[in-house]
């Protein structure tokens, strides 16, 4: 890690290792995540607290490990896509969101793999960069209606901006989260 990388790194861990103020964060950007028509019909229909609190233990997970391929980072990360986004469990045992993976840097393939058909119905219903930029565009408001200070933003948004990709199943891309 270079010289200039390692301060920014480790300020924005001992901010996600807040886990008050990081639940502050996670519990204003999900009520816009689900307010908003554009975004809401990609979330399930549990209810929100259960999904910001499988989002919290995540957000948790890596902020204690900030190694996004140690085994409860993503075992937290599938079980926060399976709770926000999962509409039924076909593959019985199995790891729904193979992909996730991919997207935060578990595996080092290079490639996003699809959903699985049980969760195809987000690239079904059109999921895009557009929707990815509601996204950040929420993060954003969230983290300006906090007040949490500009560079912490920047950092936290561009970490957000690593899963683009791998959310979207683009083929070939390689987005790292940590």
């Amino acid at each position: 890690m270079s010289a200039t990388v390692a301060p920014q790194v480790q300020s924005m861990r001992a901010a996600l290792s807040d886990g008050n103020w990081v639940g502050r964060i996670v519990d204003v950007f999900y009520a816009k995540m689900l307010d908003d028509y554009r975004i809401n019909r990609f979330f399930c229909t549990r209810p929100a607290a259960e999904q910001a609190a499988a989002l919290k233990a995540y957000l948790k997970a890596y902020a204690g490990n900030f190694n996004s391929k140690d085994e409860k980072v993503l075992a937290a990360l599938d079980h926060y896509f399976t709770v926000a986004f999962a509409r039924n469990n076909a593959k019985p045992g199995g790891n729904d969101f193979a992909f996730l993976p991919d997207t935060a840097g578990g595996r080092d393939s290079g490639t996003a793999t699809l959903l699985c058909p049980a969760h195809g119905f987000l690239v079904k219903l059109g999921l895009d960069d557009f929707h990815y930029d509601i996204v950040i565009e929420h993060l954003s408001a969230a983290l300006q209606q906090l007040n949490v200070a500009d560079d912490l933003a920047y950092q936290m948004l561009a970490l957000a901006e690593k899963g683009r990709n791998g959310l979207l199943a683009r083929a070939g891309k390689s987005n790292r989260i940590g």
